[in-house]
């Protein structure tokens, strides 16, 4: 940075040079003039007045005492006059016989001048179609005929003065042949000068916003980009009577005041504020931000709405006032990371770019209150050229650096990306081996998965069964390959003894092994009771003693519900005795009231508990009721009513109950498909979340009854399948094997 500061310095004095030799190259020559500023005499009158009326009131011609440069606002007050301004000048030796020259360096608004009485020419354009000459003076050549070489020559001046309007007080006569180099001269310096330094901005906008439009990440070259960019509109005013689009009245004046001289300098200074923030890469709080953005929202919102050309010029000082709060802004966050550590040195050389500018307003300032008399260069304009290019340099030092800093990364990068790629490649053998064992260790799995699952189905009756008097479907959906929910047929020969349905918590193997514990005790001590004829209830608990004993430390436990069936007394009314541990309460179907039951237990005691849970009490409930002819008992575990919707909604016991009520004389199986059918409507095909069982007993005429075909296939044949099965025939594996009813 050492190199930059020293550079920066060298660069500075260097266009400091150049712009002073700029500034004295066209400077005035020794000829001398005849100044008339101290002969003004003002007259106002009205918009229709013309020669011969100023002629006429001659003597009411006041002087115009007042020499600053917008003298003709402090005489007349604000709003629109029409003035007559009248001077004299007697011709010297030196300048007689021959033409003559009247140089005007500042005149607002337009005028039209007169030599003894004759038209002479016109600046500017009068109402109804307004048009100022802004910054550029004016030279009016007076020809040899109508100037008197003796005596006094009388120029009357007819003006339209609007806002701050004025007539400079340095105005002078001087030969022609020297008069018009000297009003080139001025005009260089007051207008066409700035036409150079547009370009220079505009360019340096283009630059920069190209730049930030391929790296977003710098968002101070965008900021500086748009600082360029309305400091080159700001300037437009300065050199627009040379552009024939404002000459020719094509851009009316007080429009254009307002988006050129007004509105460019709030944008100037609020994106000159953003730099600062984005230079120094602060991230200011949103109270602030909204500051910022509400200060230049009024700007433009008063200028755009502004209805007159002196509503502009009042509150001109507001302006002023709102452009320091916002530029404070930026300044202050400069300090505040001066007076830190951490970004000390780059707050220095923000505040080092700005160093001309702020230097040449001073001298603006000085010279503006010192002398108001005259019409000065805005000397700040090339202090900010200066600091532009001081910033062009910071900037592209900063980019330098950091592309630097990448290009050392970047190598650092590839070396340590040739290692590392050594080292994944490495990696990579051992990962493949690893996951060729591991896919052999999963084929296996499955494999052991699916034996698992035909073991399980081996050891569950078929799905669909009829025995005398009874009609039974059962869907049967494993959540995965195993499931924890069993089911099982109690009979003798053709007569149905008892139907048990159990759910053990949890899923997949373990859940499942506990079924296989569990339905050889469930069914050894069912039939033990069945022939003592013991109460359901205590057959429960006799199996939850026997349960706990058996299963150790296994945590999982299970519900369940056992039916026993007596229809020896009174075969068209069948004894029905149904015990609950815990489980989903069963539903009956009542022909006889056409009405679905929940069988929640009517041995007049309260039930509580569970199957297999160590140190709980149980009290297992206990339901007697009678079966007719076309009733129907309906188990399920809580698969079936706790399946949820998209909603997460759960499919409930309402829909099951009427499509009982409705379809109840149809068979147990295509009941048990219509309300299948309704589960996966509601749960949008998406799948179960558990396991899920649900078994239909229909209540049958017994002269009805015709046996079943049995179709068993082979255990031994499934496991040989299994054993020469690859992966993919896993995944469709079919169970072959259904599994045999419990005869008593």
């Amino acid at each position: 940075m050492r190199t930059f500061k020293f550079f920066a310095n060298r660069l500075f004095y260097l266009l400091l040079a150049l712009s002073s030799a700029l500034f004295f190259s066209c400077g005035h020559n020794d000829t001398p003039r005849i100044y008339i500023g101290d002969t003004f005499h003002y007259w106002e009158s009205d918009a229709d007045s013309n020669l011969g009326d100023a002629m006429k009131n001659a003597a009411n011609f006041k002087r115009l005492e007042d020499k600053c440069v917008h003298n003709l606002r402090h005489t007349l007050g604000k709003g629109e006059h029409y003035v007559w301004v009248r001077a004299e000048f007697e011709i010297p030796p030196q300048f007689k016989n021959q033409p003559l020259g009247l140089v005007i360096p500042h005149l607002r608004f337009a005028e039209q001048v007169f030599c003894n009485g004759v038209f002479i020419s016109q600046y500017g354009a009068f109402p109804p179609h307004e048009q100022s000459t802004l910054f550029k003076a004016h030279f009016f050549s007076f020809p040899l005929n109508i100037l008197k070489q003796e005596g006094k020559n009388i120029i009357l001046i007819k003006i339209y003065a609007q806002g701050r309007s004025g007539i400079s007080a340095d105005s002078f006569v001087q030969p022609a042949r020297y008069a018009y180099p000297n009003f080139e001269s001025i005009n260089f310096h007051h207008t066409r000068i700035y036409m150079f330094l547009v370009g220079i901005l505009f360019l340096t906008f283009i630059l920069y916003l190209s730049f930030y439009l391929n790296l977003k990440a710098f968002k101070e070259f965008r900021d500086f980009a748009f600082v360029n960019f309305f400091t080159s509109i700001f300037l437009i005013p300065f050199f627009a009577t040379e552009l024939p689009a404002y000459t020719n009245g094509g851009l009316p004046y007080v429009p254009f005041i307002k988006l050129t001289l007004c509105m460019p300098p709030y944008f100037m200074v609020f994106f000159a504020t953003l730099f600062a923030i984005n230079f120094l890469s602060i991230k200011p709080p949103l109270k602030v931000n909204i500051l910022r953005w509400s200060i230049l929202a009024l700007q433009v919102l008063l200028t755009l709405f502004a209805p007159t050309y002196d509503f502009l010029i009042e509150i001109f000082p507001l302006m002023i006032v709102l452009l320091a709060m916002q530029g404070l802004i930026g300044a202050v966050a400069v300090i505040k990371e001066f007076l830190g550590k951490e970004k000390r040195m780059a707050a220095l050389y923000f505040a080092t770019g700005f160093l001309p500018l702020s230097s040449t307003i001073v001298v603006d300032l000085t010279l503006r209150l010192t002398d108001n008399t005259r019409t000065y260069t805005y000397f700040s304009i090339f202090g900010w050229q200066i600091s532009i290019v001081i910033f062009i340099v910071m900037l592209a030092f900063r980019f330098a650096s950091i592309y630097k800093k990448n290009e050392r990364l970047s190598n650092h990068l590839k070396e340590e990306v040739a290692a590392r790629t050594s080292d994944l490649q490495y990696a990579n053998n051992e990962l493949s081996d690893l996951n060729e064992r591991l896919e052999k260790d999963k084929h296996r799995s499955d494999m052991d998965l699916e034996m698992a699952s035909i073991v399980q189905r081996k050891f569950l009756p078929k799905p669909n069964r009829h025995f005398r008097g009874w009609e039974i479907s059962v869907c049967y959906s494993p959540q995965a390959k195993v499931s924890g929910d069993f089911y099982d047929y109690y009979s003798f020969n053709d007569t149905l003894n008892g139907i048990t349905l159990f759910d053990v918590s949890g899923h997949g193997l373990s859940a499942s092994l506990v079924t296989m514990l569990s339905k050889n005790i469930i069914s050894r001590v069912f039939q033990t009771g069945f022939r003592r004829k013991e109460p359901v209830d205590k057959i429960l608990n006799k199996i939850n003693n026997l349960i706990l004993a058996e299963k150790g430390d296994i945590e999982n436990y299970m519900t369940g519900v056992l039916c026993r069936f007596d229809d020896s007394e009174n075969p068209a009314r069948c004894k029905v005795e149904l015990g609950n541990a815990g489980h989903p309460y069963p539903l009956k179907y009542s022909v006889s009231d056409n009405e679905v039951y929940e069988l929640k237990g009517n041995d007049g005691k309260q039930h509580y508990g569970a199957i297999g849970m160590k140190g709980i009490t149980v009290s297992f409930a206990r339901s007697n009721f009678f079966m007719a002819t076309g009733d129907i008992l309906l188990l399920y575990t809580d698969g079936l009513t706790e399946s949820t919707n998209s909603k997460q909604e759960q499919f409930g016991l309402k829909a099951i109950k009427e499509i009982v009520k409705k379809h109840h004389a149809k068979s147990s199986n295509e009941i048990l498909g219509l309300i299948m059918e309704k589960l996966d409507e509601f749960t949008e095909y998406r799948g179960f979340e558990d396991d899920l069982t649900v078994i239909i007993v229909k209540r049958k005429n017994v002269s009805e009854y015709v046996e079943d075909e049995d179709h068993e296939d082979s255990f031994d044949d499934n496991v040989e399948e299994l054993e020469d099965a690859g992966p993919e025939d896993l995944e469709n594996a079919e169970t072959k094997v259904e599994g045999s009813d419990t005869d008593e």
